[in-house]
């Protein structure tokens, strides 16, 4: 069971599974403070990029206890935009990162929530929490890595928070402008990128019932 917001996203999660010949996940619409289950329905719940754009987090995560059984396992994966620094340094590039940061956080959103991974499962009351670093590196002998998340992931979500940096008036056009070239600058066969991802996982209650799994993005 995969649950997501918006129906755009769960059609293209559809047509990924569709070219790739697999048809053993079930979609539906939902939003994660309304989810359509009966409480502890499901054996483990994962989570992956969501928390960052909710205003309530702690709220969001009662919700999904709610769903899993007693005994059942959560897993959340949250990125931290901080946690990046790359070659050549660039204060331009800082300041056009922390734009971000800052729109984030001015429409109810947190940019830095992987660092809050911890303290959030276990105010929530989940057991066992555990949080790993996940850190991903790109240099030119990874041009996989330097195209898919240098320039077409972690750059162009920089660049795509200019209209909103520029409404608030957290930088000038050409000043942001110029942390976006810097960015991409790091993309070149000198540069390098480096960014952390934060994995967690967590008990509710030890339990021999049964039960599915959600996912949620």
């Amino acid at each position: 069971m995969s649950v997501d917001v918006s129906a755009e996203s769960i059609a293209q999660a559809r047509a990924l599974l569709d070219e790739e010949g697999l048809d053993n996940v079930v979609f539906r619409q939902a939003d994660i403070f309304d989810l359509p289950f009966e409480k502890e329905s499901f054996d483990h719940v994962f989570v992956c990029f969501l928390l960052e754009h909710l205003a309530d987090p702690p709220a969001a995560l009662e919700c999904l206890k709610e769903v899993l059984r007693e005994g059942g396992s959560m897993t959340v994966i949250e990125g931290d935009h901080g946690s990046c620094f790359f070659h050549p340094d660039s204060e331009h590039a800082r300041r056009a990162i922390k734009c971000l940061i800052y729109a984030q956080a001015e429409g109810g959103g947190d940019a830095l929530i992987g660092r809050r991974l911890y303290p959030l499962l276990s105010e929530a009351g989940l057991v066992d929490v555990r949080v790993s670093p996940r850190m991903v590196y790109a240099d030119s002998s990874r041009l996989d890595m330097v195209e898919g998340f240098t320039r077409n992931t972690f750059t162009a979500m920089v660049q795509g928070a200019r209209e909103r940096a520029l409404a608030l008036g957290l930088t000038t056009a050409e000043e942001f402008d110029m942390g976006i070239r810097d960015l991409y600058r790091t993309s070149e066969p000198d540069g390098t990128f480096c960014y952390t991802f934060f994995k967690a996982t967590a008990l509710k209650q030890a339990s021999t019932r049964a039960g599915g799994r959600l996912q949620v993005e």
